[in-house]
């Protein structure tokens, strides 16, 4: 993975403004940073190794500070959160076990014998919007258990008990930890506790979004000024471009 340049990155953010699924985006941003893979490629990574490569991705772009905003869901005040992106990565793989999702992996639970993989962009894609969670669960794990037995007699996925199905997620949540991070808050207004989900992508698109349309802002005011073609703009450095920026203000 390579730091895309400002063109590349431009490109996946005006892929990504032509969509408004937070996944689509992420392979979008996510290809810009892999030239060296085809997209399909890129969509097949698990959704943890996706993630976490997106957290790095950040880091590299736009530094290893990340902040977000909170709401109680007690008392509706508001929290501040500000963490640093490297300690919270390697945190996460200090604290739970890590595996190789190259191959298929397998476990055993109650007698059943389940052969699956983790799931990636490319399933994630094929869950319809508006389908109940439930039936999305079920066409997910559909999709991931590759094969499930018990005494030598397969059995399809759909038909797994359901204390089977949650050791199988909770396996899922083991090997690939990435996949659903939840941060532990606390209101100093209330006292009251609760969990959020982390979503990198959206963190990672606020940024990319914020960063484009300034950047877009500057090409404008260097187009109008010298006359200048938006490519021939954009191939300066940054350092190069602030210069002419700054001249425009004296």
């Amino acid at each position: 993975m390579a730091v895309p340049s400002t063109q590349h990155l431009l490109a996946a953010w005006e892929r990504g403004r032509a969509v408004s699924g937070q996944d689509e985006r992420a392979l979008a941003l996510l290809t810009a940073a892999h030239a060296d893979l085809p997209r399909a490629a890129v969509a097949e990574l698990p959704i943890g190794e996706r993630d976490r490569r997106l957290l790095t991705l950040h880091q590299d772009l736009f530094g290893p500070r990340l902040t977000a905003l909170a709401t109680c869901p007690e008392c509706s005040a508001s929290l501040e959160l500000e963490f640093d992106a490297e300690a919270f990565g390697a945190a996460l793989e200090d604290e739970f076990a890590t595996e190789q999702a190259d191959a298929p992996l397998s476990f055993s639970h109650d007698g059943y014998d389940i052969v699956f993989r983790l799931p990636n962009s490319r399933d994630v894609l094929a869950l319809r919007q508006g389908r109940p969670d439930e039936e999305n669960k079920l066409r997910l794990l559909e999709r991931v258990v590759l094969r499930a037995s018990r005494d030598e007699q397969e059995v399809p996925a759909a038909n797994l008990p359901a204390a089977v199905i949650d050791a199988l997620e909770g396996r899922l949540s083991l090997v690939d930890p990435h996949a659903d991070i939840r941060l532990d808050l606390d209101c100093s207004a209330c006292r009251a506790r609760w969990q959020a989900p982390f979503g990198i992508v959206c963190f990672l698109w606020s940024a990319v979004d914020a960063w484009a349309l300034r950047l877009l802002r500057d090409v404008h005011r260097l187009a109008r000024a010298y006359g200048w073609r938006e490519a021939d703009i954009l191939a300066l450095s940054s350092p190069r471009r602030q210069c002419y920026l700054d001249l425009l203000d004296e």
